[in-house]
């Protein structure tokens, strides 16, 4: 796997027992603003212990030019003074334990993970104030970041709630708008119908299921089948609630009443 320095501290860090753990990656050992020279660790774990504190600094090399500068320089040393044990973490294979200098330690990433070539030695170390400082502000900065996502996510969902809430209020403010001119058009198909079938009826529920067995009585006697059919796809869609049908249904059914007047006339009844 071609690894970058980023990512490789990343899955260092995922493998480290976060349970026991707290890590850093990219974190300056103190304050950039008053000292431009504090160095910088890759990763940084502290162990969550009060009887056996410990920070570690990994070091994290993706090329061999990039660890052989560091040692030349000995950049590596200006870690000391901030941790109690100094390693290079590497992919498997870039470094050797004979290439670590003295005083550090080697980890490597395989094929099944991390491992431990050569154990760093632990020295005695007390953290500055300024690290410290530092973590805190850092720790703090992440939650913060954190909250306003979280706010950012509240107000989307606010924001969806109150459109959706505003939305329906507008179609039930409509349809009470229209209740009455619907419950007008109604009474006039009930009307229709009872011209249609030569019946009264008392309710626009008694005129629709009226009709609807009537519609069912003439298919079963196989008469007048294409003013059946229409009857009968008008009663479908009345049932249904289909609106476009109860606009148009009054004339409709008078078509049909018409057509069935002709036909009988024609019949002689």
């Amino acid at each position: 796997m071609n690894w970058t320095g980023k990512a490789l501290a990343e899955d260092l860090v995922k493998g480290r027992d976060q349970t026991q753990w707290l890590t850093w990656i990219q974190i300056p050992l103190g304050s950039v603003m008053w000292n431009g020279h504090t160095p910088r660790a890759d990763v940084l774990a502290a162990r969550k212990s009060f009887s056996n504190p410990s920070f570690i600094i990994y070091e994290v090399k993706i090329s061999r030019s990039d660890f052989q500068a560091d040692i030349n320089k000995g950049k590596y040393r200006s870690y000391f003074e901030h941790c109690s044990q100094l390693y290079f973490a590497a992919p498997k294979g870039l470094i050797t334990k004979d290439d670590i200098p003295e005083g550090t330690g080697l980890i490597v990433r395989g094929d099944n993970g991390w491992r431990v070539v050569k154990a760093a030695p632990r020295r005695e170390h007390t953290p500055k104030v300024e690290l410290m400082l530092k973590l805190l502000m850092r720790g703090y900065e992440d939650h913060l970041v954190q909250w306003k996502q979280a706010d950012r996510l509240k107000n989307l969902e606010y924001k969806g709630l109150k459109e959706a809430g505003s939305q329906f209020g507008i179609k039930v403010a409509r349809d009470l708008a229209s209740a009455s001119d619907l419950i007008e058009l109604a009474n006039k198909i009930k009307d229709e119908v009872g011209k249609l079938l030569g019946k009264d009826y008392d309710s626009i529920y008694n005129a629709i299921w009226g009709l609807r067995s009537d519609v069912d009585s003439l298919l079963a006697q196989r008469r007048y089948a294409p003013e059946t059919m229409q009857l009968v796809t008008i009663v479908d869609e009345l049932l249904r609630g289909v609106r476009i049908y109860s606009t148009s249904a009054p004339a409709q059914l008078r078509r049909i009443a018409d057509s069935l007047d002709a036909r009988l006339n024609a019949e002689g009844k």
